[in-house]
């Protein structure tokens, strides 16, 4: 488990080791609305949020 946490250090959200998102959701896009940087407690990496709220069918064309 890894956890995301936001400038001040404190922990907003816990992901499983691939990215999975498994703790915190709310909070994670709360923070994520207010513009707050994100970051991996572990390595202090910005987290990538596009990941987390990317829907998986939204890439995928429609072809008529």
């Amino acid at each position: 488990m890894r956890n995301i946490v936001n400038e001040a250090g404190e922990i907003v959200a816990k992901a499983t080791c691939d990215g999975t998102l498994v703790g915190g959701h709310h909070r994670l896009a709360v923070e994520a609305s207010l513009g707050q940087k994100l970051f991996w407690q572990d390595t202090g990496k910005p987290v990538n949020l596009e990941a987390f709220f990317r829907h998986p069918a939204s890439s995928l064309r429609h072809i008529a």
